[in-house]
């Protein structure tokens, strides 16, 4: 049982990766250095730093959704409906951008109460039924109708996981990064820097689609 669970962890690791831990790599190798002030981006920081990486997560989320929902298909049959169903995502998140932008501002609960809604199962939704962006967001509303608490206590709980892990890659990372320096190895360092966050990414964002994919599946009973 253990190892099978390793198996299907590692499996969800190395099919999400190429999405994540690659771009995360490149971009921090290649693309712009980081604002040197908080949310001071450039446009090419901006498109590097936040952009490609969110939708590269998008893609890789799909994948995951689709191999937990449908463990027996082949890697590369999850993929194509993967590719297939990320412009649908794409365009589903775009729609709720605006409102749950503003529902942050009036308040943080009306924004996770708001995600739990409509965007939590929508990867699924979309991967499993229906590939029109309205009905996705209709159909995650219904599916998640009655279950408000306790999905955003999962958000919640979701979040802090990714802010904790995030935060940990990336110390390991700045630590590795000096380790390497003083020991005269700056290149080693660099790129040890950008790594161990990349696989703190792919961690936390195969985590994010194989929740989706069970509670879409446990709401559906």
């Amino acid at each position: 049982m253990g190892a099978a669970m390793a198996a299907d962890q590692s499996r969800l690791f190395f099919l999400a990766a190429p999405f994540t831990l690659f771009v995360t790599v490149a971009v921090g190798l290649l693309g712009p250095p980081p604002p040197t002030e908080a949310f001071a981006f450039s446009g090419p920081q901006l498109l590097w730093l936040l952009v490609v990486p969110s939708l590269a997560a998008a893609l890789a989320q799909l994948v995951v959704n689709a191999v937990v929902l449908r463990p027996h298909v082949a890697p590369r049959l999850a993929l194509a409906a993967a590719v297939s169903a990320w412009p649908i995502l794409l365009l589903c998140q775009a729609a709720l951008a605006i409102p749950l932008a503003l529902a942050f501002v009036a308040l943080v609960v009306p924004a996770i109460w708001l995600f739990g809604r409509l965007a939590f199962v929508a990867g699924p939704v979309v991967i499993c039924e229906t590939s029109d962006p309205m009905a996705v967001m209709r159909r995650s509303w219904d599916l998640t109708r009655g279950h408000d608490l306790q999905l955003m206590l999962f958000v919640v709980i979701g979040l802090f996981a990714v802010v904790g892990i995030g935060l940990l890659a990336d110390i390991a990372g700045s630590a590795a990064q000096v380790v390497a320096k003083l020991a005269g190895l700056d290149n080693v360092g660099r790129f040890l820097r950008v790594l161990l966050p990349g696989i703190g990414a792919t961690f936390t964002t195969v985590g994010a689609g194989a929740a989706s994919a069970l509670a879409y599946r446990q709401l559906l009973r």
